[in-house]
C-alpha cells in the first residue's frame, strides 16, 4: 500500500445515506470480536512485540464487512463502557467513521479499506504512554503533555518497524495532530499541510474523542462538537472534511 495509490483530490460526496446508531456489543458478535481483537493487538504492541500487521488488516476488513452486511454502508458506533477499553473502542469507532466518510466521499472499496487501516492505527503510539497518565483525572501538567505528544512519532515508528510498506498508516499516525495552519505536533522544521487522508482521519478522531467521556471531562454533545469543528476549520481542521463529517453525522441523527 502506498500513498500514491490513493487520490489526492477530494472526490464528490455521494448521495448514499448511512444509518448511524450506537450498537450494543451483546447484540453484535462481530463488534465484540473486533473489540477483543483490537484489545489484544494493543496489548501485543504494549508488551514490546511487533505490530501484528496481518491481524490489523483482518480487523479492518471485518469492520468493512460489518458496515456493508446488508448491501449498503451503515455506521454503528460501539459504546464506551469502561475507560480501560478506551484505546480499542476509539480505534474501532474512528475506523468506522473514517470508512463511512471515505465511502461517502466516493472512494472505491480498496481505497476505503486502506484509509480504514490508517484510521485503525492512527493512535497506536499511545501504547507507549503510561496507563496511569492516560487515566489521570486531574489536569495534565507540562511534562505529562510532553510525554503524550510523543505518541505520533512513536506510532509511525511502530508501523514502519512492522512493515515499511505501510506508508499511508505511518504518515497518518505521524501527522494526525498537525494543524492546517502549521501548528500542532510533532513540530516540523518545514511546516506543510497534512496528507489529505490525515485530514479525513483527523476530523473523525476529534469527533469521537470529544463525544466520549474522559477521566477529566464529560462527553460533549454533537451540537457543541459541530460548533467546535466549524470554529476551528481552516486553522486546525480541513474545512471541507469538517463540513462533510458534520453533514454525515447530522443526516443520520434523525
Amino acid at each position: 500500500m502506498t500513498m500514491c495509490a490513493l487520490p489526492y483530490s477530494t472526490p464528490r460526496m455521494s448521495r448514499k445515506k448511512l444509518g448511524m446508531e450506537s450498537n450494543n456489543l451483546g447484540q453484535d458478535a462481530r463488534y465484540h470480536e473486533e473489540l477483543g481483537a483490537l484489545s489484544w493487538l494493543f496489548e501485543e504492541v504494549r508488551a514490546g512485540k511487533r505490530l501484528p500487521v496481518a491481524e490489523a488488516y483482518g480487523i479492518t476488513h471485518s469492520i468493512y464487512g460489518s458496515m456493508h452486511d446488508n448491501g449498503h454502508a451503515r455506521i454503528r458506533l460501539c459504546p464506551l463502557r469502561d475507560m480501560l477499553e478506551y484505546a480499542a473502542v476509539h480505534a474501532l469507532n474512528v475506523t468506522i467513521l473514517t470508512m463511512g466518510l471515505a465511502d461517502q466521499l466516493g472512494y472505491d472499496a480498496e481505497a476505503v479499506r486502506s484509509i480504514g487501516l490508517a484510521g485503525l492505527l492512527h493512535d497506536i503510539g499511545m501504547v507507549r504512554v503510561p496507563q496511569e497518565l492516560i487515566a489521570k483525572s486531574e489536569q495534565l501538567d507540562a511534562q505529562d503533555r510532553k510525554i503524550i505528544q510523543e505518541h505520533p512519532v512513536q506510532g509511525a515508528r511502530i508501523i514502519v518497524d512492522a512493515d515499511a510498506s505501510l506508508a499511508l498508516p505511518a504518515v497518518v499516525a505521524y501527522e494526525h495532530h498537525l494543524r492546517m495552519d502549521g501548528g500542532g505536533y510533532p513540530a516540523l522544521r518545514y511546516p506543510r499541510l497534512p496528507h489529505p487522508v490525515t485530514r479525513l482521519v483527523q476530523v473523525c478522531d476529534t469527533y469521537h474523542a470529544l463525544s466520549s467521556p474522559r477521566p477529566a471531562r464529560e462527553a460533549w454533545p454533537n451540537d457543541v462538537i459541530f460548533s467546535f469543528l466549524q470554529q476551528r476549520a481552516s486553522s486546525d481542521f480541513d474545512p471541507d472534511m469538517a463540513t462533510r463529517l458534520i453533514a454525515m453525522i447530522a443526516m443520520n441523527e434523525h
